[in-house]
């Protein structure tokens, strides 16, 4: 499994990088997010700036013939409650990213223009 980063905020649009679970192996869904947000998110920063990260991770178990297993945990610092929160979702998105090997998507940064992007995995 690996991590999907997006930086939104990179030089020239976009940029995208892969890497291992490293010190979050065995983390899954919303225990998953929950840690990237914890560790990597300035605990005063403003929850709409750049330093914020939305982190998106199907559950440990999603991916398996397991049934009822397909959950998706979205995180972030919550610009309501300024603490992390986390929602979840059932149905196909976790299967499908866990098959194709991901354990997370992280996005980080802010965008430098309004342009509207499309985050495509196939």
């Amino acid at each position: 499994m690996k991590i999907l980063r997006i930086d939104m905020g990179a030089e020239g649009g976009p940029r995208v990088v892969e890497s291992g679970l490293g010190e979050y192996e065995g983390f899954g869904g919303r225990g998953l997010t929950s840690a990237i947000v914890s560790r990597e998110v300035p605990p005063d920063c403003h929850p709409l700036s750049g330093e914020n990260k939305l982190v998106i991770a199907p559950g440990l178990l999603s991916g398996t013939t397991g049934a009822m297993t397909g959950r998706i945990s979205v995180g972030c610092k919550s610009p309501l409650t300024g603490t992390i929160k986390e929602a979840n979702a059932g149905g196909q998105p976790a299967q499908v990213l866990a098959r194709l090997g991901y354990a997370a998507i992280v996005l980080e940064g802010k965008p430098r223009t309004d342009d509207l992007y499309v985050v495509y995995i196939n």
